[in-house]
């Protein structure tokens, strides 16, 4: 069969790699360049490696993606990374029970309680039994007031923003059960492991348009015609899209009115990340991951990518992220890189007194308007199939890797699983 496949992220290229590998013939459109989607990279002056332009990095169980990674031959290299919260002026190493017992703006039965909890969740697959209660409410309940509003309730205000108080408790135990002590990332970088995928994929017959977006997607005759952004039309036997669900209901015009209103219902996040090119080290502890507990700071994390990636591939430049989810309409998104280090800079030196705009030698700013799905109450009997109400067309986006979080591993997962879908 001859099957479309709308997105060379990893959702569209891991399903492209096992059709190919059936027999059928598929043809993947992408807008971009380069495939990779939300995981694609680039590459300053004098880099051996890509950085992608939204932070990414891989867990220990993330079987998925480090098989694919083996079959296209590129390694991933694990190591142990620091996770850190700055609270109240100070930075506190928070990644273990053993830095959580050293914790003091809790007391000991309140830390715990919270590493009891952070124990259960991390054993237990009993998740149903969390989606019907938010957050906020199991782990005030299980840790405590002062351990919610101290450790969690900064970081769900400042990523969710007017959703925090909704977030489902599946959502925490999905963070927390696959989180890992040692993190991992492809050697060359993301972009290199799409570029390679893509390769195979190439190789195996697979036909890759780039710099093409799809306009619309109308069933004719039993089959499917695909409208380019140039007007051209191709004809397909079956449709994949991995676009977020409301971008594949305004380009799919046939859909039912009932499967559109419930589709679309769904609420996301985008994402805008400042990235630093330093000439020192930022972070004083070698932290990797900040989370930023203060509620007057005007960002969620700051990442810094050479504390878990060795530099040397970088020009020896000490790289960093500072990140934020936001909605689309957030005055950020309109932002340069410049106006946004100019904001961000006095806080920099509250993380790090002796840091200097001299220490900056290049900026980039990464802007996203969807990549955090915002998950229901429930969401197990809401989540839309990957075979849509229009037989041999099938929607294959990161809303639907529930209970997990959105991540390249699911990506890979979801993108084989709809591969064996399409019959």
């Amino acid at each position: 069969m001859r099957i479309g496949i709308i997105g060379a992220g990893f959702v569209g290229l891991s399903s492209a790699l096992a059709l190919t590998k059936k027999g059928h013939r598929v043809t993947v459109f992408e807008k971009n360049i380069v495939p990779g989607g939300l995981a694609k990279g680039f590459r300053s002056q004098g880099w051996e490696w890509t950085l992608e332009e939204h932070y990414h990095h891989l867990f220990t169980s993330d079987w998925s993606i480090q098989d694919l990674s083996k079959e296209v031959g590129v390694h991933i290299i694990f190591k142990k990374a620091k996770t850190s919260t700055l609270y109240d002026g100070k930075i506190y190493q928070l990644d273990s029970a053993v830095s959580l017992s050293t914790f003091s703006p809790l007391s000991l039965f309140e830390k715990t309680k919270t590493a009891l909890v952070l124990a259960y969740l991390k054993l237990t697959t009993l998740w149903k039994n969390l989606e019907n209660q938010t957050s906020e409410n199991f782990l005030s309940k299980t840790m405590g007031k002062k351990a919610w509003e101290v450790l969690w309730q900064p970081l769900f205000t400042k990523k969710f923003g007017k959703y925090a108080k909704k977030i489902p408790a599946v959502w925490f135990w999905a963070r927390i059960k696959k989180r890992s002590a040692f993190l991992g990332y492809p050697e060359g970088g993301f972009q290199h492991l799409a570029n390679k995928i893509a390769f195979i994929g190439k190789r195996n017959g697979v036909r890759f348009l780039y710099k093409t977006n799809i306009s619309q997607i109308r069933p004719k005759d039993g089959k499917f015609l695909l409208t380019t952004n140039n007007r051209r039309q191709e004809e397909f036997d079956r449709v994949i899209c991995t676009l977020p669900s409301h971008l594949f209901c305004q380009i799919t015009p046939d859909l039912p009115p009932a499967y559109v209103k419930s589709a679309t219902s769904l609420k996301g996040l985008g994402a805008v990340n400042l990235i630093l090119s330093l000439n020192k080290p930022f972070l004083p502890d070698k932290t990797y991951w900040l989370n930023v507990n203060e509620k007057d700071f005007p960002f969620l994390a700051v990442v810094e990518h050479t504390n878990l990636v060795n530099k040397k591939h970088y020009r020896d430049n000490t790289l960093l992220y500072v990140g934020n989810y936001l909605e689309a309409t957030h005055p950020y998104f309109k932002k340069t890189s410049q106006a946004l280090f100019n904001e961000f800079a006095p806080y920099f030196k509250k993380i790090n007194s002796e840091f200097s705009k001299s220490w900056v030698k290049k900026m980039w700013v990464s802007k996203t308007p969807f990549a955090q799905p915002i998950i229901p109450l429930n969401y197990s009997s809401k989540i839309p199939s990957i075979q849509t109400p229009i037989g041999g067309l099938y929607l294959a986006n990161i809303q639907q890797v529930y209970p997990w979080d959105r991540g390249t591993n699911y990506a890979v997962e979801l993108g084989q699983k709809v591969a064996q879908l399409v019959k």
